[in-house]
């Protein structure tokens, strides 16, 4: 067995223990709120049923719960980045370390993470610990390993698709610790496994860019809810992520940091 494993870097304390958003005290928080501004003569306008399933759907993807199985499925390889969007949108309701376990092939095909794109979601790269297996048989044991201690907040497996019988083998491990396991899979069929739950995610178009009809806008995926063993009904919601990113050239430190009149002695060169 051949198995690497490294932390990117140093792993972060846990001062959290809480495990899950406690969505009854954002209701009650939400109520209170409502309730003064009524009481100062503000009337808010209802919200209508659809608005409310989507509020409640995406609070779910953000707080999928521990001791289950969750499976982010990509048919595709273009589906991939928005799957992996929604994965690291799931992983960041815990301070604690991430254990991410990938195998040399899928490492081959989509990278490894990145530490800028990782504080883009507001996910400190120093919780990842990750794992890299020679097979993805080996990436599979790491997993089911990760998942019997409560020392990470998560245990992400990027990973191929895994039969039934690994499948209930991970469930029994993340049942049996009160651990969560989140599987970032790629096939063209859905996997028959024992997942509690199981997400397809793939890209969506995108809006105009608000400045300009003719740029992209944000980047937007459709998620669909096609299993779930807590009973909860399949759904079909579209989510867009704002990119918060720079669209601009950022000056050198060397002359941003300068005056903008010339030292003295030193020549001027005009351009033209």
């Amino acid at each position: 067995m051949r198995v690497r494993i490294w932390p990117v870097f140093p792993v972060a304390e846990n001062d959290n223990p809480e495990k899950t958003q406690v969505s009854a005290h954002k209701q009650a928080t939400l109520k209170g709120l409502q309730a003064q501004l009524g009481s100062a003569g503000v009337t808010l306008p209802a919200l209508g049923p659809d608005v409310t399933d989507a509020a409640d759907r995406t609070e779910m993807l953000t707080s999928l719960a521990y001791g289950e199985v969750h499976e982010l499925w990509a048919e595709t390889i273009v589906d991939y980045t928005a799957a992996m969007a929604c994965l690291l949108m799931a992983v960041r309701d815990s301070d604690k370390p991430i254990l991410w376990v990938t195998s040399r092939a899928v490492a081959l095909d989509h990278g490894l993470p990145y530490g800028p794109g990782l504080k883009q979601y507001d996910i400190a790269p120093e919780r990842i610990i990750l794992v890299q297996a020679h097979k993805a048989i080996d990436a599979l044991w790491a997993v089911e390993e990760g998942l019997k201690t409560d020392a990470f907040a998560t245990v992400v497996g990027e990973c191929d698709p895994v039969d039934l019988t690994a499948s209930r083998r991970l469930t029994l491990a993340a049942q049996t610790h009160g651990s969560r396991c989140l599987l970032l899979i790629r096939s063209p069929e859905a996997p028959s496994s024992g997942a509690h739950s199981r997400f397809r995610i793939a890209p969506a178009a995108s809006l105009n860019a608000l400045f300009d009809a003719k740029a992209p806008g944000d980047a937007r995926g459709t998620i669909n809810l096609v299993k779930h063993r807590g009973g909860e009904r399949p759904f079909s919601i579209t989510m867009e992520w704002p990119s918060h990113a720079q669209d601009y050239l950022s000056m050198a430190s060397e002359v941003a940091d300068r005056s903008v009149a010339p030292r003295a002695g030193e020549p001027v060169h005009a351009t033209g």
